[in-house]
């Protein structure tokens, strides 16, 4: 918006200098019209001007705040490797106990086969230099999913699984990340350095995903705590194949 208001009051400024010089050359002969000239080059130089820094000064506001210790982060390894079958111990519902079969499909895409029992829900997942966004998502899914590569650079994003940079309380896609350090227990290991990211919906109701390097998501949770109804489901990586 503000980069709007400054081009508009540029145009303004030029649209304005056009018009003195017409009025001046209808006016003036000889070098008083040469000096009109020279004025009006003179603005044009210096609204120029003012626009390029105006464009370097939005430039750099739009430059995503990342600093070194996240350029370092490298986003694949929130996903473990090609084959990998993780078992998710659910507590709260039948189905919340899960195992989750991981595919890689390049250096930067990778699905995730989770499987409750009832059904196989398929997600993938691309990853870029600042965020790992979901691109595909399918309930019931029984069949192989071998995409080619153009088939999947060319899927939109449906929504943001983790973004840089990892701080706490930064917001993303409606969720926020609520600790960048967490230890926790599981029935697999102790983690340490776990990422805890939050959302809360309109009912109320909390969703909350523990994240950690070289695992991915280690846990998951869905709470709904009001007057008429209080529960809470949960899944947490037991074991790995």
């Amino acid at each position: 918006m503000k980069r709007i208001k400054i081009l508009s009051i540029l145009c303004l400024l030029l649209f304005l200098s056009a018009c003195g010089f017409q009025t001046e050359k209808n006016s003036n002969e000889g070098s008083d019209l040469n000096e009109t000239k020279n004025d009006n080059e003179n603005t044009h130089e210096d609204n120029n001007e003012v626009e390029v820094n105006s464009k370097e000064n939005n430039n750099e506001k739009e430059q995503p705040e990342i600093n070194s210790e996240d350029m370092s982060i490298d986003l694949s390894n929130f996903f473990m490797k090609d084959k990998s079958v993780a078992k998710y111990l659910g507590e709260g519902n039948e189905y919340a106990t899960y195992t989750a079969r991981t595919q890689w499909h390049n250096d930067h895409t990778v699905s995730i086969f989770e499987d409750n029992g009832g059904t196989i829900l398929l997600r993938t997942y691309r990853i870029t230099d600042k965020a790992i966004e979901l691109i595909n998502e399918q309930g019931e899914f029984y069949g192989e999913f071998n995409p080619t590569n153009d088939e999947l650079d060319a899927m939109p994003a449906i929504s943001t699984f983790l973004q840089l940079p990892i701080e706490k309380d930064r917001e993303f896609d409606g969720w926020k990340i609520i600790e960048v350090s967490q230890t926790l227990e599981t029935p697999l290991q102790k983690f340490e350095d776990v990422i805890q990211i939050q959302k809360i919906d309109e009912t109320g109701s909390i969703q909350n995903r523990y994240i950690v390097e070289n695992f991915g998501e280690i846990k998951r949770e869905f709470i709904m705590d009001d007057e008429d109804i209080k529960f809470s489901v949960s899944s947490t990586i037991e074991s790995i194949q």
